[in-house]
This record gives C-alpha cells, sequence and structure tokens, in this order.
C-alpha cells in the first residue's frame, strides 16, 4: 500500500473511530474533552507527515510506486513492439529479396528506458532460394541480407551472426 493510501486510511480510521466515541459517550463536560482530544489526534496525524515530505531527497516515485511499475510496463511492451516490428520489416525485405524460411532474431534489451539492440541472429538452415534469386550460393545470400540490415540505419554497428 502507498504513503497517501496509509496515510488518507489513518486519517479516516481516526475520525470513525470520534465519531463511534461520540455516540457512546452520553452528553456533558466528558463528551466536549473527547472531542477535543479526537481533533487534535486527526490533526497531529494530518500534519506529522508533512516534514517527511519537506525533506531533500523526496521522491515522488516512493508514494506512486504502482505507476513506476505500470510505466515500466509500458516501456517494456513499446520495445518489445519496435523489436517486433523491426523483425517483421527485416524478413519482408529478405523474403522480397528472393530468400525465403530465414529466422531472423534481434537480440536486445526490451527493459532498457531506450531499446538496446546487441546484434542480430540470422538462421540459414532451412532456407530456400526462390527463383528471382540470382546467384544460389550462402556467401551472396550473407551479403544480401546483410545489405538488407545495414540499409536500416537503426542497426548501424550492430553485429550480424549467421548460423548455417
Amino acid at each position: 500500500m502507498s504513503t497517501i493510501s496509509s496515510w488518507l486510511l489513518s486519517i479516516a480510521g481516526i475520525v470513525v473511530l470520534s465519531v463511534l466515541t461520540e455516540f457512546v459517550l452520553p452528553d456533558g463536560q466528558i463528551n466536549k474533552y473527547v472531542k477535543v482530544v479526537f481533533s487534535f489526534i486527526v490533526l497531529l496525524v494530518i500534519i506529522l507527515p508533512i516534514p517527511k515530505l519537506l525533506k531533500s531527497d523526496f521522491n515522488l516515485s516512493q508514494f506512486m510506486g504502482e505507476e513506476v511499475g505500470l510505466q515500466e510496463d509500458y516501456l517494456e511492451q513499446i520495445n518489445l513492439n519496435k523489436v517486433t516490428a523491426l523483425t517483421e520489416e527485416i524478413n519482408s525485405k529478405i523474403v522480397g529479396s528472393g530468400l525465403k524460411n530465414v529466422e531472423v532474431a534481434i537480440n536486445s534489451n526490451i527493459f532498457a528506458e531506450k531499446l538496446e539492440i546487441y546484434g542480430i541472429s540470422v538462421d540459414l538452415r532451412e532456407m530456400i532460394y526462390a527463383e528471382n534469386f540470382e546467384n544460389k550460393n550462402i556467401s551472396s545470400a550473407k551479403e544480401k541480407i546483410i545489405q538488407i540490415i545495414r540499409s536500416m540505419s537503426i542497426f548501424d554497428g550492430v553485429e550480424v551472426k549467421f548460423y548455417e
């Protein structure tokens, strides 16, 4: 439970307790004193967290912990969507060049704030040459795949590994 919600819960608890005590106690002098005491307690419960909030190391994420977790999940999903879209784009360009059954995997850190791409793995073990592919040998296929990958600026300097 976050700090703010526990703070509000304690305020509500004190107010409910004071109302219940007021109903139980008979009218008279003691009831007035109990009201004053409970008013003082409510005031203390409201004021006591304020010095903690005014500290120099105040961090809003300690109060909104769940929100930060949701934001991290959101960034992870966005980066995963980017990797999926890039993989599909590479695959469609490879198929368009005349190579089929080529598996491409992008090695990345989707948990980072900005997508970090470490390398690309290309599986050529089940590759099939289409009729429109000119030189039907493995080295020309590798050159074509590297040319496709390098044409995308996001992959500048990224290592490409082939599995034959």
